[in-house]
């Protein structure tokens, strides 16, 4: 096994590496610090690195197609762009510490886990689970919409919000993006995954009802749907439906047996898992009216209907946010990663190639010291801010519930409720203000954070340095005179600082240059 070596580095001259999150078979998953994220945009970010060598060295095939998905995963992305499948926000080819070439993409942070481990203690309640599976359905069918089928719907792979009200989408690396396209391959996990994925492998006795769909047949929506109908059972029973791998869902723990939704529930969750694809479900919409309808209490009042017919009841997918309205933000350039075996014909062909495939893979570089203290000061900080947030919309939330009859006890809990509220609103403006605005800045003497924010302007071509010296340390980027920068650290004797060229003087020579490094202070100009 071979890690990356990116522990405590800057990636592409603008993300600082905080933590691994975790290893699959060929990917690393780092969570970031953006220094370049558009204002009022999170600063925290997810890395998904393509690591080709994390299970030993693969043959030509295997990393071409290891490329090929990934570069699959960032396109489905960009297609489905939708409130409830996860935002891919940018893309690249670097080199880390060790020398090691590997693509990545980056992705925005859902701090709140994933499905999976919401239910690990206990089932959802009933309407909880419908709240979340009625976004799953919402995005899901978007997808579908879009041409794309996502073949590795799990619990694992639905992620939340911090205040685990919204799920997202995630892990297109297998994702088909045309449903007419090729054969049908072995994909997804066999717990959760439709038979046609994997027809030779079963945990059970051999359902030959499952392999006499032709050859021939194209992969469906279907497919999705009965996955979504296990991650379902998941969701519902508190455990995995492993006793139903490749098989449908027959029977529901005896913990939930008793609930009035169960045996409709049950029937629905069957239809959707039935071997054959054309027994199910063929539309995400149809399977949520029914998971829908299902989940209704059993005793409702019946409608008066007097002279004219009564309206029918609009049906619960008329409901869903399929079209993503309210998803605004542009989609970041389209992603080119090379195929290893055609590096050499893209290179031969640069008139015609696309400039992405072309890029000259960025060298990660070490986060000085300084940095990395003033880098994990920030993180504390934001962590602070964003708990106080998080514990003031708890104390609302619990003060706007309570039933307490008018009383001294009640305006106490409701002042408490404002007081954190408050004080959550003056954190966030401290560090709006401190990290923008200084007005100490200009006193000699003082610490070096006290610089911060300030901008000013080259007096001079500068040579921006991966660390605060000049001493054998190779320019990474250039500040010509007359540019605008911005300071984003300083050393501790308050000579370098770190900035950040927020407006070039002359077009830049080298377009892959960095715009961030150390410069000495006295060759800038502040206002």
């Amino acid at each position: 096994m071979s890690e990356l070596k990116l522990q405590q580095s800057r990636l592409d001259g603008r993300y600082d590496i905080i933590e691994c999150l975790g290893r699959g078979s060929y990917a690393e998953i780092y969570v970031a610090n953006d220094n370049a994220a558009p204002e009022g945009s999170p600063r925290t970010i997810v890395i998904k690195a393509l690591n080709l060598h994390l299970q030993g060295e693969p043959d030509v095939e295997l990393e071409r197609t290891l490329v090929s998905n990934f570069q699959n995963e960032a396109v489905a992305l960009d297609r489905v762009r939708h409130p409830n499948v996860i935002n891919r926000l940018g893309h690249g080819t670097a080199i880390d510490l060790a020398g090691t070439t590997f693509h990545y993409i980056v992705l925005e942070y859902l701090p709140g886990g994933d499905m999976f481990a919401l239910t690990r203690a206990r089932p959802l309640p009933i309407q909880k689970a419908l709240h979340y599976l009625e976004q799953v359905c919402s995005g899901l069918a978007h997808a579908h919409k879009c041409g794309v089928i996502h073949r590795d719907i799990k619990p694992q792979n639905l992620l939340l919000t911090a205040d685990k009200e919204v799920v997202k989408i995630a892990d297109f690396g297998v994702a088909r993006l045309d449903s007419t396209e090729g054969a049908i391959t072995r994909v997804g996990t066999n717990i959760y995954s439709a038979p046609e994925h994997n027809p030779l492998m079963h945990t059970g006795q051999l359902d030959t009802t499952g392999l006499r769909t032709p050859a021939r047949d194209y992969l469906t929506p279907a497919a999705d749907i009965y996955s979504l109908a296990k991650t379902t059972y998941t969701l519902l029973a508190g455990e995995s439906p492993r006793r139903f791998a490749q098989h449908a869902i027959t029977d529901l723990p005896e913990a939930v047996k008793q609930s009035f939704w169960a045996n409709p529930v049950l029937r629905v969750l069957e239809k959707a898992t039935q071997s054959r694809p054309e027994d199910r479900f063929q539309t995400v919409e149809e399977f949520w009216d029914e998971i829908a309808d299902a989940a209704l209490p059993p005793t409702r009042p019946l409608q008066m209907v007097t002279g004219a017919a009564a309206e029918p009841r609009r049906k619960p997918s008329q409901e869903l946010s399929i079209e993503p309205e309210d998803f605004t933000e542009a989609a970041p350039p389209r992603p080119h990663f090379v195929l290893p075996e055609s590096r050499g014909a893209a290179l031969a062909n640069s008139a015609l190639a696309d400039n992405d495939s072309l890029r000259r893979p960025r060298i990660v570089v070490p986060i000085s010291a300084e940095a990395r203290r003033q880098m994990e000061l920030r993180a504390r900080q934001e962590i602070r801010v964003e708990q106080n947030m998080l514990n003031a919309r708890e104390q609302r939330k619990a003060a706007a519930n309570s039933v307490l009859p008018p009383s001294r006890t009640r305006r106490a809990l409701v002042a408490a409720g404002l007081i954190l509220a408050f004080s959550g609103m003056l954190l966030a403006t401290h560090k709006y203000v401190t990290t923008r605005w200084n007005p100490l800045a200009s006193i000699p003497g003082t610490s070096d954070f006290i610089v911060v924010g300030r901008e000013g302007v080259t007096t001079t071509d500068l040579n921006l340095r991966p660390v605060a010296s000049s001493a054998g340390n190779q320019p990474i980027g250039l500040a010509e005179s007359g540019s605008k920068v911005r300071v984003l650290s300083a050393d501790s004797n308050n000579n370098w600082v770190e900035v950040l060229v927020v407006e070039h003087a002359r077009p830049k020579t080298d377009p892959y240059s960095s715009d961030r490094g150390w410069v000495n202070k006295r060759y800038i100009k502040f206002d």
